[in-house]
C-alpha cells in the first residue's frame, strides 16, 4: 500500500470528539503529535474513536492492538488510558504504564520490574487489545511539582504516538522500524588513547592530559556490532534506507556531581563566595565516612585542602579529587561507581535526571542538550522557553534551527572495528568535568530518528604527580646522587689542599723591614 493511500486510509479510521482533542493515528516511523503541560496540575486529554469502516475493518482482524507510544522531550509526562472518559474528569483508569496491575503481569510473565528511576521521564509504551471503539488517552504529570527547567516550572513536553495494527500480520517493531532495528549495539564509547611515557625528573613529573585537548567519541551505524540475525528475521527492516546521518549532542553536568562543598560552605557561612570553591552535588554524602575520611566542624582532617596530598595514599577508594594546588574538584565517577553499584541507588540512577534533562530520547536531545558545530565545538541552544533552536542567529549557526548532520563520509571509519569517529574540540577540562554525550541518528530517505545510549564522560584534569619510579631507575638516582656527593667531597679536599700550599708559600716568603 502506498503512503498516501495509507494516509488516507488512517484519517477515515477515526471520528471527530467534541471537546477533546482528536488523537490522529502515527504513520510508521513517523514521530508523534507534540503536546506540553505547562505547571502542576496539568493534564491533557485525547479521544481516539473508531469509525464505522475501521470497526468493519478491525473485527475481522485476528489480533487487533493499539500500540501507544509516549516520548518524553521534557519532564515527566505519563501515560494512562480509560474507555469511560478522561481520568482527570473521573473516568476509571483502565491501563496505565507501570501500573500496580503491569506490574504484576509482567512479573507473572517471568520479566523483571524496572525500578522507578529507570523508567520515570523515558518512553512509556501500552499495547492495548482493541475490544472498545472509544478510548480517552490522557497525558499527566508522573510527579509534581519538580524544578525549573529552562525557567519554567514543573513543565513536560512530549510526543504522542498511535498505531492500530492487526499483530498477526504486522510486530509491534514494524511501527518503529529504525528503533527497533535487529543485530544493533548502540554503545557510545570513547577511542582509547596513547598513554604518554613518564619523565623522570627531580622531585615530580608533569602528567600530560590522556583528553590531548580533543576527545573522540565512537559508534556502530545501525544494525552493525550487536547480534547478527539470520535474514528474514526483522522484515521491518525492508522500511529502513540505511542511508544515514548523525548529529552529535552534549550536556555539562560538572556542577550536579559537585564537591564535598566542604570549604566552599564554610566561606559560604562568613558570607563569601571564593571563586576556588565548589558547592557541593549530587554525591556529598558518598564522600563521607566511611567512604572519606571524617571533616570537623573547621573544615579540617584528611583529604581537605591542607592535607590532599595524603588522600589517594592513606585513602584510595575516596572519591574526592583535588588539583596541584590542593583544590577540591568534581569528585571522581569511577570511585563513586564502585561504592554506589552496591547499594539500592546505582550510580545511574544520579545521572538520569529527567527534572533536569532528557538526553535519551530524539525530542529530548533537541529541547534540552547542546549540539556539535560543523567546527567540531559546542553550539549552545537557546532556552527553551524562548523558542529554542528555532531562535538560533544565523551568525551563531550559519545552519540554522536544523544544525550539522555528520554524513558516514565527513567522519573517520575504523577498519579494524568497524565504528564511526568523531573528535570533539574545546571541551572544558579545568576541574574533572563531567559531560552526557548522545548520538541522533537519522534515516536520510525516511526522515526516522533515534537515539543511542547516553554516554557520560569525565574529563581527567592534567596535574603534577610524583614519579613512579622502577628499580633501574631509582639505582640510576641514586648512583647519581653518590657521583655528585664524591665530586662534592673530591672539590672540597682539593679547595682545602689548594688552600694550605698557598698558606705554607705566605710563611716562606721573607719579611721586608719597612
Amino acid at each position: 500500500m502506498s503512503i498516501p493511500s495509507l494516509q488516507l486510509m488512517l484519517a477515515t479510521l477515526l471520528l471527530p470528539a467534541m471537546g477533546i482533542e482528536q488523537l490522529p493515528l502515527t504513520m510508521p516511523g513517523a514521530p508523534g503529535i507534540p503536546g506540553e503541560l505547562m505547571g502542576p496540575g496539568r493534564s491533557i486529554c485525547y479521544n481516539l474513536t473508531l469509525s464505522d469502516k475501521a470497526v468493519k475493518e478491525v473485527v475481522w482482524w485476528e489480533q487487533a492492538k493499539l500500540i501507544l507510544r509516549l516520548e518524553p522531550c521534557v519532564g515527566k509526562p505519563h501515560l494512562r488510558v480509560s474507555v469511560y472518559g478522561c481520568p482527570s474528569e473521573g473516568g476509571r483508569v483502565v491501563w496505565e504504564y507501570m501500573s500496580p496491575k503491569m506490574k504484576n503481569d509482567l512479573i507473572a510473565q517471568g520479566k523483571s520490574v524496572p525500578t522507578e528511576w529507570e523508567w520515570v521521564g523515558d518512553v512509556e509504551s501500552l499495547t492495548i487489545e482493541v475490544t472498545h471503539r472509544t478510548y480517552f488517552i490522557e497525558v499527566v504529570h508522573q510527579m509534581e511539582p519538580y524544578p525549573a527547567i529552562d525557567g519554567q516550572n514543573t513543565v513536560a513536553k512530549f510526543r504522542l504516538e498511535a498505531h492500530l495494527i492487526d499483530k498477526a500480520r504486522m510486530p509491534v517493531e514494524a511501527t518503529n522500524p529504525l528503533q527497533y532495528m535487529c543485530g544493533w549495539d548502540r554503545t557510545l564509547s570513547v577511542t582509547p588513547r596513547d598513554i604518554y611515557a613518564a619523565t623522570v625528573l627531580a622531585g615530580y613529573r608533569t602528567e600530560l592530559s590522556e583528553n590531548d585537548t580533543k576527545t573522540e567519541i565512537e559508534w556502530f551505524s545501525p544494525g552493525q556490532g550487536g547480534v547478527v540475525v539470520p535474514a528474514g528475521t526483522c522484515p521491518w527492516h525492508a522500511n529502513i534506507s540505511g542511508d544515514f546521518e548523525y548529529q552529535i549532542y552534549i550536556h555539562d553536568i560538572t556542577d550536579d556531581v559537585g564537591t564535598s562543598g566542604v570549604e566552599y560552605n564554610l566561606y559560604k557561612a562568613q558570607g563569601q563566595v571564593v571563586d576556588w570553591t565548589y558547592p557541593a552535588g549530587d554525591f556529598s554524602d558518598a564522600l563521607r565516612p566511611p567512604n572519606c575520611p571524617p571533616v570537623n566542624s573547621a573544615g579540617e582532617g584528611e583529604c581537605t585542602k591542607s592535607t590532599c596530598r595524603v588522600c589517594p595514599l592513606k585513602h584510595p577508594k575516596c572519591p574526592k579529587e583535588f588539583l596541584t594546588n590542593c583544590t577540591e574538584v568534581t569528585a571522581n565517577l569511577f570511585k563513586l561507581r564502585e561504592i554506589l553499584n552496591n547499594t539500592q541507588r546505582p550510580l545511574a540512577s544520579y545521572i538520569k535526571r529527567p527534572d533536569r534533562y532528557t538526553l535519551w530520547t530524539s525530542c529530548g536531545l533537541l529541547k534540552t542538550a547542546h549540539r556539535f558545530s560543523e567546527r567540531q565545538i559546542t553550539e549552545l541552544r537557546p532556552p527553551d522557553r524562548d523558542g529554542g533552536w528555532d531562535t538560533i542567529r544565523e551568525n551563531i549557526s550559519p545552519l540554522g534551527s536544523e544544525g550539522k548532520w555528520w554524513k558516514p563520509s565527513e567522519l573517520f571509519l575504523d577498519s579494524g572495528t568497524g565504528k564511526l569517529r568523531f573528535k570533539m574540540f574545546e571541551l572544558a577540562e579545568s576541574r574533572n568535568n563531567v559531560y552526557l554525550v548522545n548520538v541522533a541518528v537519522r534515516d536520510v530517505q525516511t526522515r526516522q530518528v533515534s537515539t543511542y545510549h547516553t554516554l557520560t564522560l569525565q574529563m581527567n584534569t592534567a596535574k603534577y604527580r610524583p614519579p613512579e619510579l622502577s628499580g633501574a631507575a631509582v639505582g640510576l638516582i641514586a648512583g647519581l646522587a653518590a657521583l655528585i656527593v664524591l665530586l662534592v667531597v673530591i672539590f672540597a679536599v682539593t679547595a682545602l689542599f689548594v688552600k694550605r700550599k698557598r698558606m705554607q708559600k705566605q710563611a716562606q716568603r721573607p719579611q721586608v723591614k719597612q
